[in-house]
């Protein structure tokens, strides 16, 4: 058998602490990387939310304006659905109030006075209440701002479609931010197009 010396046991501890102390440096280097990646990302991150800051800001109104549309549209065609179902016609009434009221009424046809169903509005209170107005363009408003074919009601006869329509004439309703109003801004105006009788549907 071959002896073991002392200088031979201290070379094989000194090249096992050597390697030890190598592969702790990596892991060090590792998490220092690790954490400098997550530094720059986390950089690129705040500087990309401080850089949309601006935009979102500016295109709220619009968006917020697309989104009481969309809900407006729905509210059309559940009138459109029922006029056919229940053989009778509905008339959606716009109110000029800041949290975009509305009312829907049943009546047996678009020249009758009609029977309330429902009430309701697109902003709720505590939207306006935060500065977040937004009214219905009426249609003298829509002439000064030099807007064509906006309405303030829509009644749909199962019969004869929408009343109001005049061949293919577009009409909309138009729904505008209380600051935007006030400044006749209106590149964030935001318009429901009824197309024809049948009222499609398209938003702008």
């Amino acid at each position: 058998m071959v002896p073991i010396h002392d200088t031979d046991i201290a070379e094989e501890r000194w090249s096992k602490a050597e390697w030890s102390h190598y592969e702790l440096w990596e892991k060090v280097e590792k998490r220092l990387r690790k954490n400098k990646r997550r530094w720059i990302a986390a950089t690129v991150l705040l500087f990309l939310g401080l850089s949309s800051i601006p935009i979102i800001k500016e295109r709220s109104p619009k968006w917020r304006g697309l989104s009481a549309a969309r809900k407006l549209a729905d509210e059309i065609n559940w009138i459109k659905r029922e006029a056919g179902i229940q053989k009778t016609a509905f008339r959606l009434r716009l109110s000029p109030s800041e949290t975009l009221s509305y009312t829907i009424e049943k009546t047996p046809n678009c020249a009758d006075v009609g029977t309330e169903v429902k009430t309701a509005s697109l902003v709720d209170e505590k939207q306006a209440s935060k500065g977040q107005k937004f009214f219905f363009l009426s249609p003298d408003q829509g002439s000064e701002l030099d807007i064509p074919g906006l309405i303030n009601q829509f009644c749909y006869d199962p019969l004869l479609g929408h009343v109001a329509a005049e061949g293919d004439k577009l009409l909309a309703i138009g729904v505008i931010n209380a600051n935007d109003l006030t400044e006749k801004r209106l590149d964030r105006v935001t318009l429901l197009l009824l197309n024809g009788p049948s009222a499609e549907i398209s938003l702008d």
